[in-house]
């Protein structure tokens, strides 16, 4: 006897629905959320359901590994305010300064330090003023008679390269420890870029003389 059309679909039908009952049913019981765990559950992630996480601040933030440091701090745990701190200010390095170290420097220089410093004279394309300046403020003078940087020590220049300063960011996520040393080692080479120490002050060279001092 001939099989008519309609029930050939009626058979295709309960197939259908008889293998999507037996997945589902598979499932529920593989995952363990047959009845009564189906409280609150979206049955349809049920990769979501064994996927493993953390709530926020459930936990302690994770520590770096014991010999390892972050990418940003290279030559001690200083911030931003250290660099007038007695240790920033006293901060130097051991790398080799010779004819590949400066020119090193220089090439930093250039890249990262040329938009706001370019020659060193605070008149970079993002600091001109007849270019619309977009700074609140001109760059700093570096060098030369006016330049800045023979104020400061070699550590508080690395120091302000590497965390940045007012408006100028730091740049510890573009060169590395050795980069920022060359930039600063470059920058003595400039005409007025000699670190200058400041002058004592009378009360401490009367009290180097062995003089009393006029509270004494």
């Amino acid at each position: 006897m001939a099989v008519s059309p309609h029930y050939k679909h009626t058979i295709v039908y309960l197939s259908a629905l008889g293998g999507i009952l037996s997945f589902a049913t598979y499932t529920l019981v593989s995952y363990e959320v047959f009845p009564p765990g189906l409280d609150g559950r979206q049955l349809w992630f049920i990769d979501m359901m064994d996927a493993e996480f953390v709530r926020a601040y459930e936990e302690p933030m994770r520590q770096l590994p014991e010999g390892v440091v972050s990418r940003n701090k290279y030559s001690g745990d200083y911030d931003k305010s250290s660099r007038n701190s007695p240790e920033g200010l006293a901060l130097t390095h051991s790398y080799e300064v010779d004819d590949d170290f400066l020119a090193q420097g220089e090439w930093n220089y250039t890249t990262y330090c040329t938009p706001c410093h370019a020659d060193g004279l605070g008149s970079g394309l993002v600091t001109n003023n007849s270019n619309g300046r977009r700074l609140p403020v001109p760059g700093a003078v570096l060098v030369g008679d006016a330049g800045l940087i023979k104020n400061y020590t070699d550590g508080y220049l690395y120091l302000t390269i590497r965390e940045g300063a007012a408006v100028m960011p730091g740049y510890s996520w573009a060169m590395t420890d050795d980069e920022m040393w060359s930039v600063v080692e470059y920058l003595r080479t400039q005409p007025g870029g000699a670190y200058v120490p400041p002058a004592p002050s009378a009360a401490l060279e009367s009290a180097e003389a062995g003089e009393p001092s006029e509270e004494g």
